[in-house]
C-alpha cells in the first residue's frame, strides 16, 4: 500500500508496577476497619460459616500477658518493627470479677450524637450549600433517626425561615449523603428504607458467597414483600421468592437483628451515650508519668483451627493419590475450610499487632496531652507522622483511626481527635489549631447577626491574614467549637 494511504496503528508499550495484596493483607485490611464491637460480630459470623474455626487456645501452654508501660525509662522505645511483638506481648483488657465491660468501665464524656453526625460531613466532598442542607436535615431527625417530613415541606421551611432556596432535588442529594453516615439507617424516611440502607451497607462489605445470598434474600423480602414480612407470612414469601420456608425463616431472623431505630441515641443522656461506645484501647496513667496501654478485645474469644478438621486434612493428604472423586471433593472442602480458618486467625493476630503499635505511636506523639488531658498540650499530628514512627503505610494508619475510640483515665476520645495539622502563615510562623480556632471564634463574634459570615467568607478573611486554610477545615473547626452554621446563626 502506498505511503500516505490507509491507516497505521501505533502500539505503545507501557510498563506499570502493580502491587498485589496477599489474601492475608486483604483480610487484615478489612479487619482493621472494624471497631471491637464490629469485630465481635465478624468473629461470630466467621465461626458460624467455617466449621474448621472454633474457640480455644492454639497451644496448651499459655504465658501471662506482659504489660506495656511507657514512662520515663521507656519513652524512647523503638516502635518501627511491627512484628517485634508476640501474641502474648500485647496486653489485652479483661474486666475483673467476671463482670461485663459495661459494668466495670468508668463513664466518660463524649460528643453528642448530633455533633458526631455533623462531624461525619467532613468525610464527604460537599459544597457549602450541601453542608448547610445536611446540617438542617440532621436537625429534623426524629427520635428514631428518621426524617418523617416530606422534602417539599422542608424546602418551604428553609426558604421561609432561613432564606435558603433549595428544591427537592437538592435536598434529595443532601439526604443521600446523610444516609451514608453511621449508624447505618440514619436519615431514612421510613422503616423499610432504614432496613434497606443497612442491608445495602452489609452487601457492600460481604466477602462470603453463602452469606451474600442470605443478605440478597433478606433485601428482596424487604424491598419487594415488605407487607408480607410485616404479617410474617412465611409461605407466601417463600412462594414469591422461590426460596424454601427454612431459608425464609433464616432471612427473617437476620432481618430481626437489624436496627429499626438508629437514632435512639438522640433520646439518651450524655452518660448513656458514653456507655454505649466501647473503646478499642484502654489507657491508664499514674502520677509518676507512666502510661499503660491495653487493647480491648471485648467478647472476642481465643480462636484455633479445629483439631478434628486438621487431622482429617492430614489423613486425606496421606492417601492423595488413591482417593475417589467423592473423597477428592471432601478433601478440597476440608482444605478450604482449614486454610480459611488459619487465614482468619492470622489476620486477627496481625490486626492486634497493628492496632497496638499504632496506639503506642500516638502515645509517644501525644504524651503530654495523655498525661494531662489538657487540650493546649495536644500537638499537631498527621497520619504520616504515625506511619513513619510505626513503619506502616498511611492507609493502614487511616484504617486504624476510622471509627476507633480510646478511654484515657475514664474519659472517652475518638482517635480522630488526636490527628491535627499545624498551619504556617506567610511569615513562616507555625499556628496550632487552637490559635486558628480562636481567630474563627473572634470573626463569628464580630459578625452582623442579620448577615452572618459564611465558611467561605471566613476562609477569605484568614487568607487576607496570610493563613491558607480550606473551607472544609473551617467548617470542621467551627463544628468542634459548637458554633452553628450560617443559616442557624442568622437572626432576622
Amino acid at each position: 500500500m502506498p505511503q500516505g494511504q490507509g491507516q497505521f496503528e501505533i502500539q505503545e508499550q507501557v510498563e506499570r508496577q502493580l502491587q498485589k495484596l496477599t489474601p492475608l493483607q486483604l483480610m487484615t485490611a478489612r479487619l482493621l476497619e472494624l471497631s471491637v464491637v464490629e469485630l465481635e460480630d465478624k468473629v461470630k459470623t466467621e465461626s458460624y460459616e467455617n466449621v474448621a474455626l472454633e474457640e480455644g487456645h492454639e497451644n496448651e501452654e499459655q504465658t501471662d500477658n506482659d504489660e506495656y508501660s511507657e514512662g520515663t525509662e521507656t519513652s524512647h522505645e523503638d516502635t518501627n518493627d511491627e512484628d517485634s511483638y508476640g501474641e502474648d506481648d500485647i496486653p489485652v483488657y479483661a474486666p475483673s470479677n467476671g463482670k461485663s465491660y459495661e459494668e466495670t468501665m468508668p463513664i466518660g464524656d463524649t460528643k453528642s450524637f448530633i455533633e458526631d453526625l455533623k462531624r461525619q460531613i467532613y468525610d464527604f466532598n460537599v459544597t457549602d450549600k450541601q453542608q448547610e442542607l445536611i446540617e438542617y436535615l440532621i436537625g429534623t431527625l426524629d427520635n428514631r433517626g428518621f426524617i418523617d417530613r416530606p422534602l417539599a415541606s422542608i424546602s418551604d421551611d428553609l426558604l421561609f425561615h432561613f432564606n435558603i432556596d433549595a428544591d427537592t432535588t437538592e435536598l434529595e442529594e443532601a439526604l443521600k449523603v446523610l444516609q451514608q453516615f453511621e449508624p447505618a439507617g440514619i436519615g431514612a424516611r421510613n422503616l423499610q428504607e432504614c432496613l434497606m440502607i443497612q442491608l445495602d451497607r452489609k452487601l457492600e462489605n460481604v466477602d462470603n458467597e453463602s452469606r451474600k445470598k442470605r443478605l440478597e434474600l433478606e433485601r428482596s423480602i424487604i424491598h419487594d414483600h415488605f407487607d408480607l414480612l410485616q404479617h410474617q407470612n412465611i409461605e407466601r414469601i417463600a412462594k414469591a421468592t422461590h426460596a424454601s420456608p427454612e431459608r425464609v425463616e433464616q432471612a427473617i431472623e437476620g432481618i430481626s437483628r437489624l436496627n429499626p431505630r438508629p437514632g435512639l441515641a438522640l433520646c439518651e443522656s450524655a452518660d448513656d451515650r458514653a456507655q454505649t461506645i466501647e473503646p478499642d484501647f484502654i489507657i491508664e496513667t499514674t502520677p509518676d508519668g507512666t502510661i499503660n496501654v491495653e487493647l480491648n478485645n471485648g467478647e472476642v474469644p481465643e480462636l484455633r483451627v479445629s483439631h478434628d478438621y486438621a487431622d482429617q486434612l492430614k489423613q486425606y493428604q496421606q492417601k492423595a493419590e488413591k482417593m475417589s472423586r467423592s473423597q477428592l471433593e471432601a478433601f478440597e472442602y476440608t482444605r478450604q475450610k482449614v486454610e480459611g480458618a488459619k487465614l482468619f486467625i492470622d489476620a486477627i493476630k496481625q490486626r492486634q499487632h497493628t492496632l497496638y503499635n499504632t496506639m503506642k505511636a500516638i502515645v509517644k506523639l501525644q504524651r503530654e496531652f495523655i498525661l494531662t488531658q489538657d487540650e493546649s498540650q495536644l500537638r499537631p499530628m498527621r497520619l504520616l507522622d504515625v506511619a513513619e514512627l510505626t513503619g506502616q503505610d498511611v492507609s493502614t494508619v487511616s484504617r486504624v483511626r476510622k471509627g476507633k475510640y480510646v478511654q484515657i483515665d475514664g474519659q472517652l476520645y475518638a482517635l480522630d481527635y488526636f490527628f491535627l495539622r499545624a498551619r504556617t502563615n506567610a511569615d513562616g510562623e507555625t499556628l496550632e489549631h487552637r490559635d486558628i480556632k480562636q481567630r474563627i471564634r473572634e470573626i463569628v463574634e464580630q459578625e452582623d447577626k442579620s448577615k452572618p459570615v459564611s465558611d467561605q467568607k471566613i476562609v477569605d478573611i484568614l487568607t487576607a491574614e496570610h493563613l491558607n486554610i480550606s473551607r472544609r477545615t473551617v467548617a470542621k473547626y467551627r463544628s468542634e467549637m459548637g458554633i452553628l452554621s450560617t443559616s442557624e446563626r442568622k437572626r432576622i
